[in-house]
């Protein structure tokens, strides 16, 4: 059966429109991701556990952090890292974590520390896994790979970091830092491990 364009409410007539201008948007959008030229960026540092010293990589870009530190991570547990991003908070950085909702029980000393000196923490659950390892540091730093930021990656596991500098790389992380922490929750303090039963 055929409609003539006539009989189409001016509704349907503008949703038809609106669905038509997003879609030619989003292709476009599509078309320049993967039409983008390569873009540089310095390798800082590249890191393997074992042996262990990843730690103290992402401690120094924290400690020479002026402006800003956004953390996405699923296992955050390291004190030493919590210790840093306090100094970092307390010189006057912005620091911001998110991390994963459902492993947020067993961060809590390390991630307990960061609320209690006032920094921003939220949790997201919109994904199965919110699994994300990544420290973005001012407007170039990006610190990424598989390293949860924990003891056990640091001594246990195999893993790895890679620390780049790039005004690029950093844009397109900072942009999905802000999708996920639209949708993040408030985080609350946790009971600590001492506390649990």
């Amino acid at each position: 059966m055929t409609y003539k364009i006539n009989s189409i409410s001016v509704k349907t007539r503008q949703r038809l429109i609106a669905v038509l201008s997003l879609s030619v948007l989003l292709s476009i959008s599509w078309w320049h991701s993967v039409q983008a030229e390569p873009q540089p960026a310095e390798i800082l540092a590249i890191y393997f556990t074992p042996p262990a010293g990843g730690a103290g990589g992402l401690i120094k870009q924290i400690d020479a952090s002026k402006k800003t530190i956004k953390v996405m991570a699923y296992g955050f547990t390291a004190m030493p890292l919590s210790d840093a991003l306090v100094r970092a908070h307390r010189r006057g950085v912005k620091v911001q974590l998110l991390q994963d909702e459902k492993s947020a029980s067993n961060n809590g000393d390390a991630v307990n520390q960061l609320i209690a000196a006032g920094i921003e923490v939220r949790e997201d659950g919109k994904h199965a896994i919110q699994h994300n390892k990544v420290m973005l540091i001012d407007d170039d730093i990006v610190i990424t790979g598989s390293y949860n930021f924990t003891k056990s990656a640091e001594v246990r596991n195999a893993e790895n970091i890679i620390i780049l500098k790039s005004v690029y790389a950093s844009k397109r992380y900072s942009d999905n830092w802000v999708t996920h922490w639209g949708h993040g929750q408030e985080a609350s303090q946790k009971p600590s491990k001492k506390q649990r039963h």
